[in-house]
Formats: structure tokens, C-alpha cells, sequence
């Protein structure tokens, strides 16, 4: 109720109802002077501020202290204590989607872009790098003249060796980088003349030269995806101008021919530079997280009206509200995983960090006991029936998740 001076007039400003009180009965506004000043003004926007954090504050705490309350006050009837299911899911999904993203971009939470480890890089080296190590090796030699040098000139010899072998294959200005294995088919692949004047039957050679194209990774690939290559289709150009040659009938549709086309671009996207087009899908793929849980929320719902389809008096609107809940109260208990593993990160102490360990592993038990209790509490079925449901649920809901995801996923491809 606000302090402004109630209208002496009996008739509603809004709707012209004639009025028994300061508030409308049909369209709930109060009956006061129009006339407000700006300290009115600001003294309104703090009573709906407080107003609207105090339900939310004692909402969550019976959200989450007594799952399926919520949704039972909702479904008798009883809703105005509590904040509307609708608003709490747009408000907690955007706090956590806020703080999770800032999480990630800040302190790479995911590292999905992170480099892998010394350990897993496989290091290539090239013609020069080889010179470069021939180079080093004979300053060795000349500075240290007691030396035994026997170890080093095989070291030499060997990398004179590799060396013959790139130019060979590859000729004498070739910039191209190797790994150990590429190094070892090089050699074998410089040397299979040899190997026929010693004896080796024509067969074992060609054997060997298919194995080289298939393994050797330093050659430039026809490179293809989902089975569109370049050598097929270099361009959506000579896509387009293959499909106009051919009879009528033998053309690609419509929809073919669109996804061919988008397919050949990202295909030479990707090649030419294949980090950064993984980067932007991931980010894309990332950001679409929220969408597959707003989209697979009316799923879940779904889900449950099946599990309970022989429970009449819960409507699929029913179902749609306990899904909301279910959904608000793990957008909650995630952000306070999130924000636990931010301070075990951010503490030094050992005993401090196994405490805020053992404190997110009681959270992350409790999600997955959350919706339990809450179908137990609010469909009112016994302990065997609601935890066979409740694994019917959990499976069915895995299942739409993944096909969402999926969809998603090319939906980012495409959309690049």
C-alpha cells in the first residue's frame, strides 16, 4: 500500500468501476490522487525492490529445504506468498548463466581453448631445425678436442641421413614439419628402392608405399567432411557447375544441394584455419546451453505426464510447474557449486581445501537427491514406485538432453 492520499472520488481511474474500498475488484488498482512527487516516486521503487527480494528469499529457502512444497502450494492454489514460478526460473537461469560465464571467460572454468600439456604436444622439427642441430653439434666438436666425438658424428651422419630423405621426397625447399613417426616412414619411404635391389618382393614394397599414403601426415590431404572432399567439390563454384552439366534428374534437390553448399563452405573454412573455427564453435556450442534447457524444460515435463499418466488429477500444466521448481533449484544448488569451487581455488590452506571438496561433494549428492524428494513429496507415491520413476525420468530426460544437444551442435556448425 502506498502513502499517497486516497481519492475521495468512488469511481477507478483505470476501469471506471464504481469502488467499496482504496482497490479496484476487478482490475486491482488503487484508488489514490495521480499527482506524485519524486520522493513518491523513489519511495515506490524501493518498496518493490524489498518487496520482490524478500518473497524471493523466502521462496529459494523453501525451494530448497523442502522440494515439491512449492509446486503443491501452487497447484491448491495457494501462490501469492510465493514468487511466480515463471519469473524465478527467468531470474535464476540469468544469475546462473551470468556468474557461469564470467566464471569460464575469467578463469577458463572449462578450458575448452586451453593448450593440452608439454607431455601431450608432439614436437616436429623440419629440414632447418636438423641443419641447425648439424651446426651445433660440430661447434661441440671443435670447442671440446678431448672429447669422444664417435657418438656425435653418428649423431650427424644420421641427421645427413633425414635430411636426404625430406629433400627426396619432398625436394630441396621443403619447409614441412615432422614427428618421430613421420621421420621413421620418411626414412622407410626414401629407402624401398633399396630394399627391392636387397630382395624384398615387389608386394611387401607396394604394401609399404599404401601404408606411407595412409600414415604419413605430413603430405597435403584431400581433405573432406561429412564425405564432401576437395578434390570432389573444391568449391561451392564447381559444386554449383558439376550439378548444371548433369541430366535433370540426376541433380541433387533443393535441400541437398543447400547443404552441400553450407557443408563445402565451413569445409574450407575449417581448412584454412582449423583453431580458430574450433574456438568459435565452441563458444557458439557453449552459449547454447541455456536454449537446450529452456527447449528440453517442456520435454521434461512431457516425461513426467507419461511416468504419471494415471495420475488424473495432475495436468500437464502440473507437471510443467514441478518441472520449473526442479529446474530453479538446480540452476541454485549449481551456482553454489560454482561459487564453492571458486573459493577452493582461491584458498592456500590444505585442511581448508578438503573442506570445501567434501562441501561440494555433499552438493552435487543432494542434486541428485533433490528430485527425488520432490516427486515423492509432491506426486505422493511410495518409496519402490517413486525411485523407479524417478530412474524412468532421469534416463528418459538423458535421452532428450543428448538428441537436443546434437541438434544443437549442427544447428552451431551450420550457423558459423
Amino acid at each position: 500500500m502506498s502513502h499517497l492520499k486516497e481519492r475521495k472520488e468512488k469511481i477507478c481511474l483505470n476501469c471506471n468501476t464504481a469502488l467499496h474500498g482504496r482497490y479496484c475488484h476487478v482490475c486491482g488498482q488503487e484508488n489514490i490522487e495521480p499527482k506524485e512527487t519524486v520522493w513518491h516516486l523513489v519511495n515506490h521503487f524501493f518498496q518493490d525492490i524489498t518487496h520482490f527480494d524478500g518473497k524471493f528469499f523466502s521462496t529459494v529457502k523453501l525451494l530448497l529445504a523442502r522440494p515439491g512444497f512449492l509446486s503443491t502450494e501452487y497447484m491448491i492454489g495457494r501462490r501469492a506468498s510465493y514468487l511466480n514460478p515463471i519469473r524465478m526460473y527467468v531470474f535464476t537461469s540469468a544469475i546462473f548463466f551470468l556468474i557461469f560465464f564470467s566464471i569460464r571467460s575469467e578463469n577458463q572454468f572449462f578450458h575448452l581453448n586451453a593448450a593440452p600439456p608439454p607431455s601431450l604436444t608432439e614436437k616436429r622439427s623440419g629440414v632447418k631445425d636438423w641443419e641447425q642441430q648439424i651446426e651445433k653439434i660440430q661447434a661441440q666438436i671443435r670447442n671440446d678436442k678431448n672429447a669422444d666425438t664417435s657418438e656425435l658424428k653418428d649423431k650427424i651422419q644420421e641427421l645427413n641421413a633425414i635430411i636426404a630423405a625430406a629433400k627426396k621426397i619432398y625436394g630441396d625447399t621443403t619447409t614441412r614439419k615432422f614427428s618421430i613417426k613421420d621421420i621413421a616412414l620418411l626414412m622407410l619411404r626414401a629407402n624401398t628402392d633399396s630394399l627391392k635391389s636387397e630382395g624384398m618382393p615387389g608386394f611387401a614394397i607396394d604394401s609399404l608405399k599404401h601404408a606411407f599414403a595412409k600414415n604419413d601426415t605430413t603430405k597435403e590431404n584431400d581433405y573432406a567432411l561429412f564425405g564432401i572432399s576437395i578434390s570432389q567439390y573444391p568449391t561451392v563454384e564447381s559444386y554449383d557447375s558439376i550439378q548444371k552439366r548433369l541430366p535433370s534428374n540426376k541433380q541433387d534437390g533443393w535441400f541437398d544441394k543447400l547443404v552441400k553448399r553450407r557443408v563445402i563452405e565451413i569445409r574450407n573454412e575449417m581448412k584454412k584455419d582449423r583453431k580458430s573455427f574450433s574456438e568459435h564453435f565452441q563458444e557458439k556450442l557453449l552459449h547454447s546451453f541455456p536454449k537446450i534447457l529452456f527447449i528440453s524444460l517442456p520435454f521434461f515435463a512431457l516425461i513426467l505426464k507419461l511416468v504419471y499418466i494415471r495420475r488424473p488429477q495432475f495436468y500437464y500444466t502440473n507437471h510443467g510447474i514441478f518441472a520449473i521448481h526442479v529446474y530453479c533449484a538446480t540452476f541454485i544448488i549449481l551456482l553454489v557449486v560454482l561459487l564453492l569451487n571458486q573459493l577452493q581455488d582461491a584458498v592456500a590452506w590444505g585442511w581448508l581445501k578438503t573442506f570445501f571438496a567434501v562441501l561440494i561433494t555433499i552438493v552435487w549428492l543432494y542434486i541428485f537427491i533433490y528430485l527425488y524428494k520432490a516427486m515423492r513429496n509432491f506426486y505422493r507415491q511410495g518409496t519402490f514406485k517413486t525411485i523407479l520413476k524417478y530412474l524412468i525420468v532421469n534416463f528418459l530426460a538423458f535421452i532428450v538432453n543428448i538428441l537436443l544437444f546434437v541438434l544443437f551442435v549442427l544447428i552451431s556448425v551450420i550457423s558459423i
